[in-house]
C-alpha cells in the first residue's frame, strides 16, 4: 500500500496540491455547472501525463454528476439537450486523435490558454452576439467535444456561446452544463476504454480524490441553493479571476 501511495504522489506538496484543488474544483463545478475541469485541468497537467490528466479529469466530474442530478431532473430542458449533445459527441472521436499526438508540455499550453482565453473573454463581459442556429449550435458543439476528449475541459465553447441565449438564468445555465457534459464525458470515457487509455494508476488518484470531490460537490450545491444565488455573479467574477491565475501560472511553468 505504500509503495502504491508513492507511486502516486511522489511528494507531499504534488497530493497537497492535488488535494486543495479538487477541493474548490468541485465547491466551483457544483456552483457555476462548470470549472471544475478547467482549474484541475491546467493543475494536474504539472504532474501527470495528458492522457492521465484527461480520465481523471472526466471521471471525477462525471461521478459528481449523479449527485446534483436529481434536484435537476425536473427542470431540464430535453429538447435544448437533444439538439446540442449530437454534435458535441462527433467532436470527441476528432478530440481523441489530436490527444494521441500530444507530447506533456504542448498539452499544458493548449488547456492553460484555454483557461486564459475563456477567463479573459467572460472577464470583460464579452457575449457572442452573432447568428444563433442550426449551424452555430454544431459549431460550438463539435468544438466542446473535441476539447472533452483532448483535455477534459469541454466548458469553454458551449460557456461562451449558451450565455448570448435569451432568457437562460443562471439556474438554467447550471442545470444544462451538468446534463450536457454527463453525455459528452460519458461518450469520452467510452472512447478512452475502447482506446486501451484508462490504466489503474488512474484510478488510484481518482479513488483518492474522489470523495473529497463529491463533498465539494455537495458543499457547492448547498451553497447555490441555500446561501449564495444571489451573489452568483460575484462568484463567478472570483472564479474567473481564480481560473485566469492558474491559466497563466500554468503557461509560463
Amino acid at each position: 500500500m505504500t509503495d502504491l501511495w508513492v507511486l502516486l504522489f511522489p511528494s507531499f506538496t504534488m497530493f497537497a496540491v492535488m488535494v486543495l484543488t479538487t477541493i474548490v474544483g468541485g465547491t466551483m463545478r457544483a456552483f457555476a455547472g462548470f470549472g471544475g475541469g478547467l482549474l484541475l485541468a491546467p493543475i494536474f497537467s504539472l504532474y501527470l501525463p495528458p492522457k492521465d490528466v484527461v480520465v481523471v479529469v472526466i471521471l471525477l466530474n462525471f461521478a459528481s454528476t449523479f449527485q446534483l442530478l436529481p434536484g435537476m431532473w425536473k427542470s431540464i430542458d430535453w429538447p435544448l439537450i437533444w439538439r446540442m449533445v449530437p454534435s458535441a459527441l462527433l467532436g470527441i472521436p476528432l478530440g481523441s486523435y489530436v490527444l494521441a499526438g500530444l507530447d506533456a508540455a504542448l498539452f499544458r499550453q493548449i488547456v492553460a490558454g484555454v483557461v486564459i482565453v475563456l477567463s479573459l473573454v467572460l472577464l470583460t463581459g464579452w457575449y457572442y452576439k452573432g447568428p444563433r442556429g442550426r449551424l452555430q449550435d454544431s459549431i460550438a458543439g463539435i468544438t466542446s467535444g473535441m476539447l472533452t476528449s483532448v483535455a477534459g475541459i469541454g466548458g469553454p465553447p458551449f460557456v461562451l456561446y449558451m450565455l448570448s441565449a435569451k432568457g437562460f438564468s443562471p439556474v438554467e445555465f447550471r442545470i444544462f452544463f451538468t446534463v450536457f457534459f454527463a453525455f459528452t464525458q460519458l461518450t469520452a470515457m467510452t472512447m478512452l476504454l475502447i482506446q486501451g487509455a484508462m490504466q489503474p494508476l488512474q484510478f488510484g488518484y481518482v479513488g483518492t480524490l474522489l470523495p473529497l470531490y463529491l463533498l465539494a460537490t455537495a458543499l457547492g450545491a448547498y451553497l447555490f441553493a441555500k446561501a449564495l444565488k444571489n451573489r452568483a455573479n460575484q462568484i463567478k467574477r472570483i472564479s474567473l479571476w481564480l481560473l485566469l491565475a492558474v491559466g497563466v501560472i500554468t503557461f509560463a511553468i
